[in-house]
């Protein structure tokens, strides 16, 4: 068996200074953290253990308390609950996400605002929060008929496109194509996925054309790792999405089989060496 392991599996920076910025604070006291973390189990167990108290309204943080704002950043009311309640705001939201909130801020009263994202992500909802009511997040080409009109009838003239940092980059292309072909405004593309995230679409698409069996590794809930499965099915049939080394014996390889992995932003490392030693342990020659 050859197992080939993706060059930009696991932690990205944002992820890795967010956890690493968490832990520091948790030696100390324990928190509140906004949601959770980050999309992994293991991660979010992990701090638990250390102390973090998961919540998921700022509402259920007691008066005078530390809240952990995570990755993911939160939406503008937050910080505004937060202010009347003297709650300190422990704020590890991705730089690249906080660099995106600056340009909302900057282009929401002369532009529409429109964000490529999933509109269930805590990430899109949150950057919408900074935007006007001249905003909308669009997720498919169905979101770009439905908003068309509400497009068309805002008094501004620009149109100024961001995306959420980890989202599909083909599918933003197309979608900013589409919104173009539509509209008589000016529009402006600012593709702010993530370059980690770009890079690692990209590598899982070339190894899932190489392999016979291809693994992505992260949390069931994890935006970033969904999108490397849709990547990877694409072409590789035999695609999987495992959040650990248990999930192996649901899946059918064999020895012969030549095996990629790699894994999502929110992954730690010690989650793919896991499942490596397993398959090494359950195919020996």
């Amino acid at each position: 068996m050859e197992i080939i392991i993706g060059k930009t599996s696991g932690f990205c920076k944002g992820v890795e200074h967010t956890v690493r910025e968490a832990s520091k604070i948790l030696e100390k006291e324990k928190v509140y953290c906004l949601g959770e973390i980050v999309h992994n189990e293991r991660v979010v167990t992990d701090l638990k253990n250390l102390g973090m108290i998961t919540i998921n309204n700022i509402s259920d943080a007691k008066n005078n308390s530390k809240v952990i704002v995570r990755a993911h950043g939160e939406v503008k009311e937050t910080y505004e609950i937060a202010k009347e309640k003297n709650i300190e705001l422990l704020d590890l939201t991705c730089g690249k996400i906080k660099a995106i909130k600056v340009k909302i801020e900057k282009h929401k009263n002369d532009s529409f605002i429109i964000i490529i994202g999933k509109k269930s992500h805590p990430e899109s909802i949150g950057l919408k929060s900074f935007a006007s009511n001249n905003s909308c997040i669009i997720e498919n080409e169905e979101d770009i008929e439905k908003s068309l009109d509400l497009i068309s009838k805002s008094n501004l003239n620009k149109i100024h496109i961001i995306s959420q940092t980890t989202f599909n980059s083909s599918k933003f292309d197309k979608l900013t194509n589409i919104i173009k072909e539509n509209t008589s405004k000016d529009v402006i593309i600012d593709k702010t996925i993530c370059d980690t995230t770009s890079k690692r679409q990209e590598e899982t698409e070339i190894l899932s054309k190489k392999v016979d069996v291809m693994l992505i590794v992260g949390g069931k809930h994890s935006s970033n790792t969904k999108e490397l499965e849709n990547v990877s099915k694409t072409h590789c049939k035999k695609t999987y999405l495992l959040q650990n080394k248990d999930a192996l014996k649901d899946i059918k390889i064999s020895s012969k089989n030549k095996i990629g992995i790699m894994a999502g932003a929110s992954t730690p490392k010690i989650i793919v060496e896991e499942i490596i030693n397993k398959l090494k342990e359950d195919y020996k020659n």
